[in-house]
């Protein structure tokens, strides 16, 4: 095995790369400046395995040779755990993902958990050098949770060009036209002076904030602001009826996601959990307030723009007014004189 501090060099010498990206939304968007590094340096020859869909969501501006779609058979191969009855399973899913890399000379695998058929897939399709987070690559980034997953993933690319900056790549996805019009459309209908928070709350239980504590802190925060409008994006509706300020509220939920992430987009602050949502800010530059239970902030919470993390052993023990000073210092620094 190579050892992580033996780099390789930056000459264009990796004629056929490919790279494999799979599981949850985060994970896409925790890997998307080390892929668009990846393609920047690979000027149109790296091949994409990726989830259906995932080009056109999250990397709909890199410079792609192929590709790949990863459909049940493969992911189930793959290990990332469709439903039983999928009816397009097949036992050769390595050898007929191999079949359509071909030759390949450089194979970069952004999982973060060891499966076994990614290992029988470097086994079939052979590439000359592979880089990974999990041992059986060529060269193995340590995996340690003390750097955010962003820095992680980041890792991969260096491997291929030591002077590379995350910063440089740490943009938010490009989004359809549809996507932007709605969201500018949205903006357009409401008070030009109004400063828009954008919340997300729905995620797993375990990360996921009391409803009724949101609704607490939501009533507090608008009595504060009066020129502030709370928008809630997700899947579910925000339903909890926070009285004098409901018309503050807007629930933007069940939108297609390309939608929401221009939602957030447009806000002037977050307020989130740990989720997809709180990385789509992150990478729009816009200041945050995350939450966080069992998770660590340090690896999956804002990297790169002006925030504050509320931390708890539990969500349940965050407490409404931690999180409503954590708002407010948030809001003095953005906005020092209103």
């Amino acid at each position: 095995m190579v050892a992580s501090s033996q780099r390789l060099t930056r000459e264009a010498q990796w004629r056929s790369p490919a790279a494999l990206i799979v599981g949850g939304i985060g994970d896409h968007l925790i890997a998307l400046p080390a892929l668009r590094a990846v393609a920047s340096l690979t000027q149109g020859r790296l091949q994409l395995l990726c989830i259906p869909t995932a080009r056109e969501i999250f990397f709909p501006d890199l410079a792609l040779a192929a590709v790949h779609p990863m459909h049940h058979y493969h992911l189930h191969q793959i290990g990332a755990a469709p439903a039983a009855h999928a009816p397009d399973y097949r036992e050769n899913a390595e050898r007929e993902l191999a079949a359509v890399i071909g030759h390949c000379d450089l194979f970069l695998s952004f999982e973060r958990a060891v499966h076994p058929s990614t290992t029988a897939l470097l086994r079939v399709l052979k590439p000359q050098k592979s880089i990974g987070l999990l041992p059986g690559f060529d060269i193995e980034i340590p995996f340690h949770h003390t750097p955010h997953a962003m820095d992680l993933a980041f890792a991969l690319p260096k491997e291929l060009a030591t002077d590379l900056r995350i910063e440089d790549f740490a943009s938010p996805p490009k989004l359809p036209d549809a996507a932007l019009a709605l969201a500018g459309k949205l903006r357009a209908d409401l008070p030009r002076e109004a400063v828009l928070l954008a919340v997300h709350a729905d995620t797993k239980p375990d990360k996921a904030w009391p409803p009724a504590k949101l609704g607490q802190l939501l009533n507090e925060f608008l009595d504060l602001h009066r020129h502030a409008i709370a928008i809630v994006v997700g899947v579910t509706p925000f339903t909890v009826d926070i009285g004098r300020n409901r018309q503050r509220v807007l629930s933007c939920h069940g939108i297609p996601l390309p939608a929401a992430f221009a939602i957030v987009g447009l806000c002037d602050l977050f307020l989130g959990i740990d989720s997809c949502m709180l990385h789509v800010a992150d990478l729009y530059g816009i200041p945050g307030v995350g939450l966080f239970g069992p998770s660590d902030p340090s690896e999956f919470g804002f990297r790169f723009v002006r925030h504050l993390h509320v931390k708890a052993a539990t969500m349940n023990e965050i407490s409404v007014t931690n999180v409503a000073n954590a708002l407010e210092t948030l809001w003095r620094s953005v906005f020092p004189y209103r």
